[in-house]
């Protein structure tokens, strides 16, 4: 087994907020092929009122492999988003991107249409006074996708709830495969390598 290989595969989270330090946070290694790797990072998305989020990730992406952000709300404090506290994931899967509703919800997926190894997504969301999610922008590689909903976003979508990103990979076949996450709300900006 190439576990050095697999141990390639990280992630490293920069938060920057006026007048606080930067830290990471790295992602747990790989023991095994094709087995999860995952970490729960502390997020908020702000006050009520106005605002965007943005979500970039980009990965090297297989026909075989799987790398998601899941977004949605601690209730028990325990420090991991658990599969019934999911509001929303998004991400890539065997080839296509997608985003879902909790964890087993409503799920769109968009078929890959590039043809390079790094993929990225680029999602943003607008949120009017109320914190609802107003509009929403999502490009693939430069194509847009999930327009089904890009003028009326479904409530679930509504970030402003969520208090915790589960950000996980699977399907690693060590091969120095790794994936980059940026988010940001207003005034903080999350950063994932």
């Amino acid at each position: 087994m190439r576990l050095a290989s697999v141990c390639c595969f990280f992630c490293l989270v920069f938060v920057v907020v006026p007048a606080l330090a930067s830290f990471a946070i790295s992602l747990p290694p790989v023991v095994h092929f094709d087995t999860e790797t995952s970490t729960n990072i502390l997020v908020s998305a702000g006050s009520s009122g106005a605002g965007r989020f943005t979500l970039s990730l980009s990965c090297i992406a297989t026909p075989s492999n799987n790398v998601e952000s899941a977004f949605g709300h601690d209730a028990d404090n325990n420090g991991i988003l658990e599969l019934g506290e999911m509001a929303f994931t998004i991400g890539w899967d065997c080839g296509a991107w997608f985003v879902r509703q909790g964890c087993d919800g409503v799920r769109i997926e968009e078929p890959n249409v590039s043809t390079n190894d790094v993929k990225t997504l680029v999602l943003n969301l607008r949120f009017g006074a109320s914190g609802q999610p107003r509009r929403i922008e999502a490009m693939a590689d430069g194509q847009s996708i999930f327009a089904t909903f890009s003028a009326a976003p479904p409530e679930w979508l509504n970030i402003r709830h969520c208090n915790r990103l589960r950000l996980t990979g699977r399907g690693l076949d060590g091969h120095y495969e790794s994936f980059e996450v940026g988010t940001t709300f207003d005034a903080i900006a999350i950063r994932y390598r």
